[in-house]
């Protein structure tokens, strides 16, 4: 159907006709498009979940694959970020500054209530699972995007391994609104000269460090490192094998379909052979990411189909520690930079 429509449009505009100076019915339209690839291991390394109830892959919670595997999203309401302050360490005092203490484990309060006093204060800090010193409020927009069904950040630019990173955050909670950290309103309005927040990332972040490693998210890529905003993707999945050949398939079903890039088609539900381009859901356009609908898509969550190319040292190794296998995954497409 899409041929014959096609193939009117053409005849139609080559009988009617037209100045060669205004159009070419018999030319092929050019896609001036900026080509990218990349290769499997190369996820981003800007995205952290604010807690691990949001990395929690079993099947009562499962809150990211809820909302990025299911048309139209699944929400979770109960874990539905209100309200969020994220903080970077800084090492010398500036505007919106505050001294602090994090915790990884930080338990919630009443919007009403206080943190002990004994969390303020922590001379022997557990390394990768607390931290103290001088934070800096960020400004989300500018510096992060926020995403509240999914509780994660993306950060719009690259953090340093010394880069420490806490947040203070409310979430709808069963029957009351939950607290994790304390806001910078607070703060001020109690005169408390220690802040406690909840940890997100310590310094020197690694593998050891298996509570926070877990934040880490390991399931989006860049389109290109250091990109703006981009617009107008289209990409491809692809299986380079020892031998040197690629497909884009498997037992005559895309990639593309089997990690969950393509479910839909103009009519409604079902693949058509092209990415599914669907804003905020498998592709962040301020960020240029591509967004895998689970958290380990080559590794535990890989398609069935696709099991024997498992390779799970993605997630539980260093990424400057990891080297391709001899069959690897790659995914390359074209896109509009703004």
């Amino acid at each position: 159907m899409k041929t014959a429509i096609i193939v009117l449009l053409l005849l139609t505009s080559f009988f009617l006709g037209c100045s060669e100076d205004v159009c070419d019915p018999c030319s092929t339209p050019t896609d001036n498009r900026m080509p990218f690839e990349m290769n499997f291991l190369e996820y981003s390394e800007n995205n952290y979940f604010i807690d691990d109830v949001y990395a929690d892959t079993s099947s009562g919670l499962n809150i990211f694959n809820q909302y990025y595997g299911n048309i139209p999203p699944i929400v979770n309401v109960q874990y539905l970020v209100q309200e969020i302050e994220v903080y970077k360490s800084i090492n010398t005092i500036g505007p919106n500054f505050i001294y602090a203490c994090a915790y990884i484990d930080l338990p919630s309060r009443q919007a009403s209530s206080k943190y002990p006093d004994s969390l303020r204060f922590n001379d022997v800090p557990v390394a990768g699972e607390e931290e103290t010193g001088l934070f800096g409020l960020l400004s989300e927009g500018k510096d992060y995007l926020f995403h509240p069904e999914t509780g994660y950040i993306t950060f719009l630019s690259s953090l340093h391994d010394q880069d420490v990173i806490a947040v203070a955050y409310k979430i709808e909670g069963q029957q009351n609104n939950l607290v994790y950290g304390e806001f910078f309103s607070e703060l001020i309005h109690n005169h408390d000269s220690v802040a406690v927040l909840k940890l997100v990332k310590p310094k020197n972040l690694q593998t050891t460090f298996t509570k926070a490693w877990k934040l880490k998210m390991k399931n989006i890529y860049k389109l290109i490192p250091d990109l703006g905003e981009a617009t107008d993707v289209d990409l491809d999945i692809y299986l380079k094998k020892a031998d040197g050949t690629e497909t884009n398939s498997i037992n005559n079903k895309r990639l593309l379909e089997l990690f969950g890039f393509d479910r839909l088609n103009p009519g409604g539900i079902g693949p058509d052979g092209i990415f599914d381009n669907f804003p905020g859901v498998t592709y962040e356009r301020v960020s240029s990411e591509i967004i895998f609908s689970v958290l380990e898509p080559f590794g535990e969550n890989i398609p069935g189909e696709l099991t024997e190319f498992k390779f799970d040292l993605i997630y539980d190794t260093t990424k400057s520690f990891l080297l391709l296998p001899a069959n690897y995954f790659i995914i390359k497409g074209k896109y509009n930079p703004i």
